[in-house]
């Protein structure tokens, strides 16, 4: 975990120490989110079975190009096995797209012309009912994997959706392309199924907190120098903060910022003390929940991503 922790850390520190890459009044935290299905964790290769259905073609060549463009620290997150091979894979995906298109009458209201003058320019507008054809793609892809090693299924899902378009007598428009729904359809679940299947790498500017409401005047002049300072410099950012906080302030925006520093330089337990310290002087503030939350999703991306290279079972 710690050759993990550093590489994230040297990474982090890399960038805030650029010239002029540092955005105002924002610290940036490089994390990482977990794959939302841990069935994965230890799933080195992947083969792709056909997919069934006339658009199940199109979903399965999607899907193996996102699938083999993951990169976790740089490195391949799957081998992905394309088409029958000879090689075992820890993992094969199977699936089956089912489309189908139904229009119906119907009536609905626009606003039409209803009388126009001797150049014919409309004059009167009303709400009228007229007749229209609701036209409804309806789209479901199933997706199934199972382990190699044991014949177990580790994952099912299914992925409805629907796009529905109403087109009525006089209006202006034609009902979109059903293939270039049906491309976005599938675009929409490929990108779904690599949230499952694997974790994210982000690099995210995360705002800092700027009110210095209860602040002696001494101590705002010198918070407000010191979010001055996340522009040019964040580093010194979080020492003058740390001072402050050495010098007794206590405040939610001196604390949620410096258990941001703490993220930013990897230290996580700092970070969640800091954060949970903000909790009690401000409960509920959002900020400090969310950055709660992205932690802890980044602890727990971490130890899958370690177990994963540790290749315990």
């Amino acid at each position: 975990m710690n050759r993990l922790l550093n590489a994230a850390v040297t990474a982090s520190l890399a960038f805030t120490c650029l010239s002029n890459a540092a955005q105002a009044e924002v610290l940036v935290i490089d994390g990482m989110t977990p794959a939302d299905s841990s069935a994965f964790a230890q799933i080195q290769s992947i083969a792709l079975e056909d997919f069934g259905g006339r658009d199940g073609r199109a979903l399965a060549f999607e899907l193996e190009d996102a699938l083999a463009a993951i990169r976790i620290y740089g490195e391949p997150y799957f081998d992905v096995i394309g088409g029958r091979s000879a090689v075992e894979s820890d993992a094969i995906l199977s699936g089956n797209v089912t489309t189908d298109v139904e229009q119906d009458e119907t009536v609905a209201k626009r606003r039409r012309c209803v009388e126009r003058d001797d150049k014919d320019k409309c004059i009167t507008h009303k709400n009228i009912r007229v007749d229209c054809l609701t036209r409804t793609v309806n789209f479901r892809a199933e997706l199934r994997a199972t382990r190699y090693s044991d014949g177990r299924r580790i994952y099912s899902e299914s992925f409805p959706n629907q796009n529905e378009q109403t087109i009525c007598f006089g209006d202006d428009e034609e009902f979109t392309s059903r293939r270039s729904i049906i491309r976005n359809m599938v675009s929409e679940t490929v990108g779904t199924i690599r949230r499952d299947l694997a974790p994210r790498q982000y690099r995210r500017e995360v705002r800092v907190l700027e009110s210095r409401k209860g602040m002696a005047k001494a101590d705002g002049k010198f918070f407000k120098a010191a979010v001055k300072m996340t522009k040019s410099n964040p580093t010194e950012a979080c020492r003058m903060w740390d001072e402050a906080a050495d010098n007794g302030l206590v405040h939610i925006s001196l604390t949620f910022n410096r258990g941001l520093c703490a993220e930013q330089r990897g230290d996580f337990e700092s970070a969640i003390a800091l954060y949970q310290e903000a909790q009690r002087i401000s409960p509920g503030k959002l900020e400090v929940n969310q950055s709660i939350q992205r932690i802890s999703d980044h602890r727990r991306a971490l130890d899958e991503w370690e177990l994963r290279q540790s290749g315990t079972p």
